[in-house]
């Protein structure tokens, strides 16, 4: 009771981690670099806010909300326009020399003839509209990355990656986007888009999903057990030992992780399964012993030695099963497989001291379990078609395992483990677009200007070979060093705009140049620029970076690795961060760690089954039963249309070494009975274990509650595949034993 309660101190609320990439693995040069970027200057993440409706009404809107933000200390810019006469200085800026220059000597003898200028020599000069169109889309240059039409950039002063800022921030946009809009019924809020608003749903989305899956997993699991013991008493026994051996879990978790991350946090409710099945094979089995009118003490003992042993083998080999995640780089794999190792164990320690107290205080002598029997052994029982039955399984099972096994489907797109309505393929056009255009750049760094220099031309003659990269940016494309033979040639054309003969040159092309002829030109500085700019380009001491700027459907991992393959080529890893690349960098992990956490969780599941079981024929036959469940598993879950996702793949592992718990506690009645005993083994042990398997699948099911569609589609998989293994189990063990015993000799009807 102490230890509970300093656990419950010391884990009681526990802390929650959302943001998957700060699981990555230390050496990974995307986490690295991003990790550095975010405590440098919190990252380069934006806000984006879009707005619809009347023109003057957005304008207005977007006003009050920048006001209502700037000035904050959560905010550092929030901009929504750069000043225009600045935006079109920097914009004829980005004209080629050459072409301005051409464009201003032949304009030039066009104006020197003035009335003279004839229609062929107009038509000659209409030659030169794509020169000329190029002044007019200049003036309007978009300086801002997605900051086009009615929509408002918001740069935070902390990282995405903290959750405490992030949630502070989003709670203070919510509450002036509220304000604003009320302000102003007629504007319709399009989009909030960025790493802040995405982050903060998911923390709130895990807090809710906690609390109702683990509600939800008490109250199911409870309510099996009720039903199987039938009676209030059985509830106490099991429901005390588990809150304890969960409080203590958590402060665990607190002390040796820190937070629970997205896929730790349905630990909880999946220990209310695991561990309860524990508690039902020792007081089905005390019960049962009960009934045949053996005295209490003796009962409890008795109960003990023969599922005690099975029991610590079922916890070892789930818990290997899970301590198999722990050799996994992405730490999400490694904190779950330790949270439910560690948790399994501790529900075992704790029924092992609290459940024999519990029995003697207030379980004298309960009813048995519901459909249980205590059927006498068969004495004639001749299991002449075992042999064939086997044989007609492994041959089925290796068939449609085959051919259905490769058909099973994957979901890359981590927006589609999110809440519904928020997948990429959910959003309309509009959303879409907007959601690609609040795509934040890639910041790739260097020590020196000339090495920015020399790498930004050698990613500009790059960049037509890439596909996921649009446009590389540094200071210098906004601000050129050779600004003197630039202002000359935009100083020439302007001039001859300005001359009274202009007024003869052809209407279109008076028209492309119009930008021109009311801007001041002069030198322009880095200095110069609006904040936002010289936050995102780096102009600041011993800064000097370029901006690689991504697109495609950079929510798909598929697209989001491709990307970090690209700028991996282009740049040192080091070098370059953005969430983005640390993305690609975790499907690329956890890719390569799923293979190599399957086959270890198999390795230890059969190591500890051969250590418990010892002797050959009966170790092959349990793993051999559990491979082909596994198969099983796998065919349901492609026939029903059930996708592996980055998030319930986890349960592959997990279903290992859940799966072989029945298989062994049924193995060792099986033994403990011999020839003639296969019914009153499965009548006994096997409504016992059908009962706690039940108290898992309700664990698991209280995960369909989830609002994250990653975390449904988890407890979709084990539910799915912990039902067909058990039913496997059930079907083939038996098969398999009796046909051993009819190949040996051993069949009742032969003795």
């Amino acid at each position: 009771m102490l230890l509970c309660v300093v656990s419950a101190i010391l884990g009681l609320p526990p802390a929650i981690e959302p943001n998957l990439l700060a699981l990555l693995p230390d050496d990974e040069p995307s986490a690295h670099a991003l990790k550095e970027l975010h405590e440098a200057e919190g990252g380069v993440n934006l806000t984006t806010v879009a707005f619809a409706g009347p023109e003057e009404a957005t304008e207005a809107a977007l006003d009050e909300l920048s006001s209502a933000l700037v000035g904050r200390p959560e905010v550092s810019w929030a901009v929504h326009e750069v000043d225009e006469e600045l935006a079109r200085r920097i914009g004829l800026l980005q004209l080629e020399p050459g072409s301005v220059e051409e464009l201003a000597a032949r304009v030039k003898g066009a104006v020197m003839l003035g009335p003279a200028l004839n229609g062929a020599l107009a038509q000659r000069l209409l030659d030169l509209g794509p020169k000329a169109e190029g002044i007019r889309k200049a003036s309007e240059l978009e300086l801002l990355p997605g900051g086009g039409g009615a929509r408002l950039l918001i740069k935070p002063t902390g990282s995405a990656m903290d959750p405490v800022f992030a949630e502070g921030f989003v709670t203070l946009l919510d509450a002036a986007l509220d304000d604003v809009l009320a302000a102003h019924p007629d504007v319709e809020l399009q989009w909030v888009g960025g790493a802040y608003r995405h982050n903060v749903e998911d923390l709130r989305g895990v807090r809710q999903d906690l609390l109702w899956t683990s509600g939800a997993s008490v109250v199911l699991v409870l309510l099996v057990v009720t039903v199987a013991f039938r009676g209030w008493r059985a509830p106490l026994l099991v429901f005390v030992p588990l809150v304890g051996a969960n409080l203590v879990n958590l402060a665990v978790v607190a002390v040796g992780i820190g937070s629970l991350n997205t896929y730790t946090s349905f630990g909880t409710a999946i220990l209310f399964g695991l561990g309860i099945d524990f508690a039902v094979h020792l007081v089905g089995r005390f019960r049962e012993l009960r009934a045949e009118g053996i005295e209490l003490e003796e009962a409890i003992v008795s109960a003990w030695d023969r599922t005690g042993p099975p029991c610590m083998t079922a916890a070892l080999t789930s818990a290997a099963g899970f301590l198999a995640l722990a050799a996994a780089d992405f730490r999400g794999f490694a904190q779950l497989g330790v949270l439910l190792a560690v948790g399994l164990m501790l529900c075992l320690g704790f029924m092992l001291v609290a459940l024999p107290l519990l029995l003697s205080w207030i379980d004298e002598g309960g009813r048995p379990l519901a459909g249980t029997v205590q059927r006498p052994h068969s004495t004639d029982s001749t299991y002449a078609m075992a042999p064939v039955g086997l044989m007609v399984a492994v041959l089925m099972t290796g068939v449609v395992g085959a051919t259905a096994l490769p058909r099973l489907q994957w979901e890359y797109d981590f927006s589609a483990l999110r809440r519904d309505g928020l997948a990429y393929d959910e959003l309309s056009e509009v959303e879409r677009a907007l959601a690609r255009e609040s795509y934040t750049p890639v910041v790739v760094r260097y020590d020196t200007a000339e090495a920015r220099d020399a790498a930004a031309e050698h990613l500009g003659e790059q960049l037509l070979a890439t596909e996921y990269l649009r446009q590389v940016v540094s200071v210098h494309d906004v601000v050129p060093p050779d600004q003197r033979r630039r202002l000359a040639a935009l100083m020439d054309l302007q001039k001859q705009v300005r001359h009274p003969n202009a007024r003869y040159l052809p209407p279109p092309l008076l028209e492309q140049l119009a930008p021109l002829r009311d801007v001041a030109l002069g030198p322009l500085t880095a200095e110069e620029l609006p904040e936002p700019l010289q936050d995102l380009l780096g102009v600041r001491p011993g800064e000097h970076r370029l901006l690689l700027l991504p697109q495609g459907n950079l929510w798909d991992l598929r697209e989001a690795a491709a990307l970090k393959d690209e700028v991996h080529s282009l740049v040192p890893a080091e070098n370059a961060a953005s969430s983005y690349l640390a993305m690609g960098a975790l499907y690329r992990h956890i890719s390569a760690d799923m293979p190599k956490v399957g086959g270890l969780a198999l390795l230890l599941v059969a190591l500890l089954t051969a250590i418990d079981l010892r002797r050959p024929h009966r170790v092959a036959t349990a793993l051999g039963v559990l491979l082909a469940g596994m198969v099983w598993a796998g065919v349901m879950l492609q026939q029903l249309g059930v996708s592996l996702t980055l998030m319930n793949v986890v349960g592959v592992p997990i279903l290992l070494g859940i799966g072989v718990d029945v298989v062994i506690h049924l193995l060792h009645r099986l033994a403990d009975e011999g020839p003639g005993g296969v019914r009153r083994a499965l009548l006994t042990t096997g409504v016992a274990a059908s009962v706690s398997t039940l108290t898992t699948i309700a664990s698991f099911a209280s995960l369909l509650l989830a609002g994250s569609r990653g975390v449904r589609g988890m407890g979709t998989l084990v539910v799915v595949g912990l039902v067909v293994v058990f039913l496997a189990t059930a079907l083939l063990l038996p098969t398999a034993w009796t046909a051993g015993w009819k190949v040996s000799g051993r069949a009742p009807s032969d003795r």
